[in-house]
């Protein structure tokens, strides 16, 4: 009985040294250098905006990470806030100017006196390039410049999470933020077009609106890209899924409506039903549908009255996107729909129709579909031009 005792005192102790090997990066101690210039650590913040080509020639990329969305309104002048730091890196800098090394410059500003880290990667392999017989070292890789800085906000706006045991003052109100800034080579810091930066932020609020940060829940996750060389917001492809990205399920409502050649008339129709996406909004929407669809046909009688008959299918619908395309491009789509109301000779009694790949612009959608009963009898094929409402 002791030794069964002893083994499962063992077994626990070891189970709880498991647990430990499998702890997040969240709430792992820091050690105080990156608690001084690392905290909160990438990936905690509610907030992520990256902004692409600030320089003049297109490269360089800016970076913005926020504890939540409320704090874009609390933000001072980036331009001037990168402005009054130039002087203390400007000697460092200008030292880093002919090596191939790559670095990582932090820069702590909010307390009694500035603060700087370098992270050397000197010890990562180096590339070299020949020219004219000589061997000279070719740097492929970009330096990061990232300030931490401080703003004060409200109470009701202040990140509860945040640890203040981290910050430049114990009070709550006072909130980091990040600024990131990559680089070719961090001496490009004095290479910055004038405005370059609050243009970023200009850029953002242009895209979102002037309430949207006011009324917006500060608990969800934000996140954008801008291609300012030529001002666009690149990801994700609407504004709306800015908050939440990644990964959200969506079911709602669906309505659509369409026009089609099909058994030598053209076919009006309408559809009704439930749609799920599955966006990975970065980079491609899944949507799944369930719909009615009636389809109207026309005719004349013997007195030249216009009859309507009117054909239901009940149509199970899957459309992958990347992104809305002008103009016409490709669009992942299959339709399979069963009628389950006839009326006229149009159709046969166990009718099926099926979609296929097409092409879509927008709203516009336009793919070739097969009407056909029993095992493939039959087969009338159509095309059909689609107004999707979302």
């Amino acid at each position: 009985m002791k030794k069964l005792f002893l083994c499962c005192l063992i077994i626990s102790g070891l189970a709880s040294g498991l647990l430990a090997q499998n702890r997040t990066y969240y709430d792992i101690p820091l050690n105080r250098a990156d608690a001084t210039f690392n905290y909160p650590k990438i990936g905690m913040g509610k907030a992520h905006f990256s902004f692409w080509g600030i320089l003049k020639a297109g490269s360089g990329n800016m970076i913005l990470d926020l504890n939540n969305i409320k704090h874009l309104k609390y933000l001072p002048n980036l331009d001037s806030l990168v402005k009054a730091i130039k002087p203390n890196l400007q000697p460092m800098l200008d030292s880093f100017k002919n090596d191939a090394f790559n670095r990582r410059i932090d820069y702590l500003t909010g307390g009694l006196l500035p603060q700087i880290r370098v992270v050397n990667h000197d010890k990562a392999p180096q590339q070299f390039v020949i020219k004219d017989g000589v061997m000279n070292e070719l740097k492929t890789t970009q330096d990061t410049i990232r300030i931490k800085a401080f703003i004060q906000v409200s109470k009701e706006d202040a990140s509860l999470y945040y640890d203040t045991r981290y910050n430049a003052s114990n009070k709550p109100e006072m909130q980091p933020f990040f600024l990131t800034l990559v680089l070719n080579n961090a001496s490009d810091l004095y290479s910055l077009p004038e405005n370059s930066l609050q243009n970023c932020i200009s850029r953002l609020y242009q895209e979102l609106g002037p309430d949207y940060v006011a009324t917006t829940s500060p608990k969800a996750g934000y996140s954008a890209s801008f291609n300012m060389a030529t001002g666009k917001m690149f990801s994700p492809g609407k504004v709306k899924w800015i908050k939440n990205p990644g990964q959200v399920p969506e079911l709602v409502p669906n309505i659509y409506a369409g026009m089609q050649f099909a058994k030598g008339v053209f076919v009006p129709s309408f559809s009704a039903g439930i749609r799920y996406t599955l966006a990975n909004k970065t980079y491609s929407t899944n949507r799944f549908y369930a719909m009615w669809e009636p389809h109207f046909f026309f005719r004349q009688d013997l007195l030249n009255n216009v009859i309507t008959e009117r054909n239901d299918f009940l149509t199970l619908r899957f459309i992958q996107m990347n992104k809305k395309h002008t103009p016409f491009d490709f669009v992942g789509n299959f339709s399979i729909g069963y009628l389950i109301s006839r009326k006229g000779n149009w159709f046969e009694p166990n009718t099926y129709k099926v979609g296929i790949t097409g092409v879509r612009s927008g709203w516009l959608q336009l793919e070739p579909e097969f009407f056909f009963h029993g095992f493939f009898k039959g087969v009338s094929p159509s095309i059909k031009l689609t107004i999707h409402y979302e």
